[in-house]
């Protein structure tokens, strides 16, 4: 189980690459999709100052380990969210209509903690001096009121040029009704400054609401630079290794093209969380469980996403960058379809220090890959969550099978001792049990957010635990929420890596139509969804699928009663749908399902057009590879139960597991870049695909 290649004779022509970039690892993949199997996996650190390196490194492990090359590499990076996070963007300017150059900053009414004295906002990604104003007006109706002339263009073309910006977005008003201003803004700039990355509203978001349309460009245009870099450069070193092909995991869990990334880099965000619930999805299709929790904890966060009747949950707009220092600022709202995720920042690297009240605090800021926990031995001194189990006894110094990371116990005990046992008068042992009852406690509290508080009952879940910390914490996070099992994937330490390889080639497009639905004009809705449709092709056609390939068309509309403000989506089967008598009783269905009432004194009234264009999901996408068959014997080791209690622990290594072994708690199990905790009244049983089944005790 020490070793990191799975197989490697078994390597043939058909075999692929899944890479999945986090703060601290970066997992590298390979899976034939002609026999299903795992050939090869490598979890080296990561390489925050250019982290395409770690990637680089692992491709070439790869092809010196086996002799062979990978057709194509999956790919979830985290690239745009630290570019946005750590704020080192691109000098970004907005064009906007005259009068609206202070939207991104008046935001909305609803701040994220409406009575705090003392708010903090987000602050906009544009600086006011480079907001810049033209002279032109479109109507809600997509009517000009007030043409754009040469005179502005120019004005603003040598504004711009003055500025020396590195990227621009134009968000101009009603865009998405009519976006030729926008348009000859784009040629115009892009003729005259053509080393600016350029972004238009109507292009990135073709949807109403004024503040979340320009925020949605803005954040495009500011981590576009930064993205197309990074997708350039590995475009090129994967080029010379004779790979022709990256697809990139987007937000909504689909893949992308290494040209679409480029264009539109705002929706990667959410890429690498995305890849781990794809993966939870092609999970429960092999174990037969519709609603699950993936719970993903690595080194720098912890992540929950929910697979509800074996579908992703998504959402049609989300917040990047919210939650600073552990305090709403409001963040960075984007219009695009992503896979509903929570996270927060408790992971194995997440830093434990005294408040000045002296009370233990956990996260969010984290050791990451450098200098990593006290226990990696390369110079972080600094305890963290993966030193607390260090010191419990949970990670033994040989138990983590990566060739790249070791474990020195003696330099988690010491940095524990140093700052937090000595200054309380506890011993470590103390003291790592309250980080892991800390953490724990956050991340029961994320479960919670993404189920309980949304109205979904944990107890008629499973939960996935991945991530290389995620087994460690799953079995009592689970307790204490009341979730009944927990489900631990092959390779649960690489399980983001497998997510980006079984996604579908797809693209979330949306169209603003205002209209009741009573006096709905059939062949304009008709008109729109073809508009949809043609550029759902145009995007295709980047990801070389052809018109003769098979393609899946989805086509939804966005319904609301007139005067509210939010909108409920339903699916339209066939043109025969597209009438305001099945319209409004769909929307009425839905809305008491949703609600629990109906009103039926108001009227119903269209509000967007959405189109989805997919890929048919690829038919191996079933997760039942195993892990490979190991000769080490069971063994013992001493662990921590409590502050006084230390008992002689039964571990085993994974693949020394047989199928349908059932095994009683306590217990730890060893994966290759994972430990699988399994704790006293609990059991655990191997299923027939290789996955482990935790029951978790009633409370």
């Amino acid at each position: 189980m020490h070793d990191s290649k799975a197989g490697h004779d078994e390597v043939g022509p058909d075999v692929v690459l899944g890479i999945d970039v986090g703060g601290t690892f970066t997992d590298v993949l390979a899976l034939d999709r002609k026999s299903g199997a795992v050939t090869a996996v490598f979890k080296l650190p990561s390489t925050p100052s250019s982290p395409a390196d770690a990637a680089i490194a692992g491709i070439d492990r790869f092809a010196e380990r086996t002799g062979c090359n990978a057709n194509v590499v999956f790919h979830g990076t985290t690239v745009g969210t630290n570019t946005l996070i750590e704020r080192k963007g691109a000098l970004t300017a907005l064009v906007t209509t005259e009068g609206f150059r202070d939207v991104l900053a008046l935001r909305r009414q609803a701040r994220p903690r409406l009575y705090d004295l003392k708010p903090v906002v987000s602050e906009p990604l544009a600086s006011r001096y480079l907001r810049l104003e033209v002279r032109e007006r479109t109507l809600f109706d997509g009517s000009i009121e007030t043409k754009l002339t040469d005179a502005e263009l120019t004005r603003i073309v040598d504004e711009l040029r003055a500025s020396h910006v590195e990227a621009v977005a134009v968000s101009l008003l009603h865009a998405y009704a009519n976006d030729k201003h926008e348009r000859m803004f784009a040629d115009a700039i892009r003729n005259a400054l053509p080393a600016v990355y350029v972004t238009t509203s109507s292009d990135v978001s073709r949807e109403f609401r004024e503040f979340e349309r320009t925020s949605t460009a803005v954040v495009n245009a500011y981590i576009g630079p930064a993205v197309a870099d990074y997708v350039k450069s590995l475009e090129m070193q994967l080029s010379t290794r004779g790979i022709e092909r990256l697809a990139i995991t987007k937000s909504n869990g689909g893949l992308t093209s290494s040209t679409n990334a480029k264009r539109y880099p705002v929706h990667l965000i959410e890429s690498g969380p995305a890849a781990g619930v794809i993966a939870t999805a092609a999970l429960g299709r092999t174990e037969n469980v519709p609603n699950l929790i993936a719970f993903d904890m690595g080194g720098t966060t912890a992540k929950v996403g929910v697979v509800l009747g074996g579908e992703p949950r998504l959402s049609t707009e989300f917040y990047a960058d919210r939650f600073v220092d552990g305090r709403d600022v409001g963040g960075y709202p984007i219009m695009s379809p992503v896979i509903d995720i929570i996270e927060i920042g408790a992971g194995g690297g997440s830093l434990a220090r005294l408040d000045r009240a002296g009370v233990i605090k956990v996260g969010p800021e984290s050791a990451g890959a450098v200098p990593g926990p006290a226990a990696y031995g390369r110079g972080g001194d600094r305890p963290t969550v993966t030193d607390a189990h260090v010191v419990l006894g949970h990670i033994s110094a040989d138990g983590f099978g990566n060739e790249d990371v070791s474990i020195v116990p003696g330099k988690a005990e010491e940095a524990i001792r140093q700052h937090l046992a000595q200054p309380l008068g506890w011993s470590a042992t103390e003291a790592a049990l309250g980080i892991l009852k800390l953490a724990n406690a956050n991340m029961a509290e994320m479960v919670r957010l993404a189920t309980l508080r949304r109205g979904l009952d944990p107890r008629d879940f499973a939960l996935v635990a991945f991530g290389g910390a995620g087994p460690l914490h799953a079995s009592e996070i689970a307790r204490e929420v009341g979730i009944p099992k927990v489900i631990v994937p092959v390779y649960p330490g690489l399980f983001s890596a497998i997510g980006t390889i079984l996604g579908e080639r797809r693209h979330d497009l949306v169209l603003t139509y205002l209209a009741r639905v009573r006096e709905l004009e059939r062949a304009a809705l008709l008109i729109g969804f073809l508009e949809l449709e043609k550029k759902a092709a145009e995007l295709m056609e980047a990801e070389g699928v052809g018109p003769n390939d098979e393609q899946i068309l989805e086509r939804r509309i966005d319904l609301r009663f007139a005067g509210q403000l939010f909108e409920l989506t339903v699916p339209i089967n066939s043109e025969d749908d597209l009438t305001a008598e099945v319209l409004e009783e769909r929307f009425r269905e839905r809305y008491i399902e949703v609600y629990g009432f109906d009103l039926p004194e108001h009227q119903v009234e269209v509000v967007n057009l959405r189109t989805i264009a997919r890929t048919p999901v690829w038919a191996g996408s079933r997760l039942t590879q195993r892990i490979a068959e190991t000769d080490e014997l069971p063994q013992h080791r001493d662990v921590w139960i409590s502050a006084e209690t230390k008992i002689s622990m039964p571990t085993r290594p994974r693949g020394s597991l047989s199928l349908g072994e059932r095994l009683e708690g306590p217990v730890i199990i060893e994966d290759f870049g994972a430990t699988i905790r399994v704790l006293e009244s609990q059991s655990v049983t191997v299923g027939e695909h290789g996955t482990l089944t935790i029951e978790v005790e009633k409370t």
